[in-house]
């Protein structure tokens, strides 16, 4: 009896234990790796709305930074399947190792262009004649924007888990004028709380920024002028895995054009082609990243409402998606 039992019990593990594997490895389901940004958020859930109501897939989401997601995806396992926004060449060592090298991850073609580089206020550069980088080492504008009065100005670089962060600190060093600022990396939120009070008040504030974004629609802002790219002076170590990548790179040239695309594991193509053909047709534009930039961070809209409401009111730029 007692032998009867076992079998029984050994039965039921083994069944509970396929269960459980097959809800991990299930080809019905499919995870997006979530960004901490408001249009983001909206830009995943439209994702997730679009694939279950076409395709009737179960699509979860999960937080987390490129670094983790790209790892997740290399493994195959479901942990996590899709990166909604690549920005190259932002990402080019992550790219490079999970797309070219291993074969693990596809890329799918530009779903927006996108621009990186240091902003000020118009005022800024009316009053001030702040139109370039190279105005930065200038120690009036230092003074200008040395908040807590220790000699130093403040330029936000960024946050963290951004490789354009650490890109932006390199170009500081390198332009020069790193050493007279406090290069502060925070959340962005703190960052655009304090550029709409400063922009308000008429405070000369610089940080690094990037389009598409809210903000421009907010107050009249203005892009420091930097050399044209130049491919020579463009020499960025691996950000991810080298420690020393600050001492090991070298950036005193704008950024090369930039583009932002969708990432997935290459186990779609096989478990859930539909999504992988989808995540193919996808194609954004930088007006419509903007309208979610503003609606999340300005209108503070429910991401998950407001890509429900997005959904059924573009039905047509919806079915272009499915049709590509």
């Amino acid at each position: 009896m007692f032998n009867n039992f076992k079998k029984i019990a050994t039965t039921v593990v083994m069944a509970f234990s396929l269960i459980a594997a097959n809800v991990a490895y299930s080809s019905d389901k499919v995870i997006i790796g979530q960004l901490n940004w408001g249009y983001s958020k909206i830009m995943t859930n439209i994702m997730k709305i679009v694939a279950e109501d076409n395709y009737g897939l179960q699509v979860d989401m999960v937080p987390g930074n490129h670094a983790v997601f790209f790892k997740a995806m290399d493994q195959g396992k479901g942990e996590v399947d899709v990166h909604p926004e690549v920005w190259l060449p932002n990402n080019q060592g992550l790219v490079d190792q999970y797309v070219n090298e291993n074969q693990t991850v596809v890329l799918t073609d530009a779903v927006f262009p996108a621009f990186d580089g240091f902003c000020t206020t118009q005022e800024a550069v009316d009053t001030y004649g702040l139109k370039s980088v190279y105005d930065l080492t200038r120690p009036e504008i230092v003074g200008l924007t040395d908040r807590d009065g220790d000699g130093k100005g403040e330029i936000w670089m960024g946050a963290p888990g951004w490789s354009s962060t650490k890109i932006h600190q390199i170009r500081a060093r390198d332009y020069g004028f790193a050493d007279l600022y406090d290069l502060t990396v925070s959340e962005e939120n703190v960052i655009l709380a304090q550029i709409d009070a400063d922009a308000k008040a008429g405070r000369v504030i610089v940080w690094a920024c990037y389009l598409p974004h809210h903000i421009f629609g907010m107050h009249p802002l203005v892009v420091l002028e930097e050399p044209a790219h130049d491919p020579e002076k463009w020499q960025v170590a691996d950000l991810n895995e080298d420690p020393n990548w600050l001492e090991n790179s070298h950036v005193s040239t704008s950024f090369p054009p930039i583009s932002s695309h969708i990432a997935y594991s290459k186990r779609l193509e096989t478990d859930a082609p539909e999504m992988a053909k989808l995540l193919n047709g996808i194609d954004f534009s930088q007006e419509l990243i903007n309208q979610w930039s503003f609606a999340s961070s300005v209108e503070q809209v429910d991401p998950v409402v407001y890509a429900r409401e997005w959904v059924d009111a573009n039905k047509e730029l919806v079915q272009s998606w499915l049709s590509n």
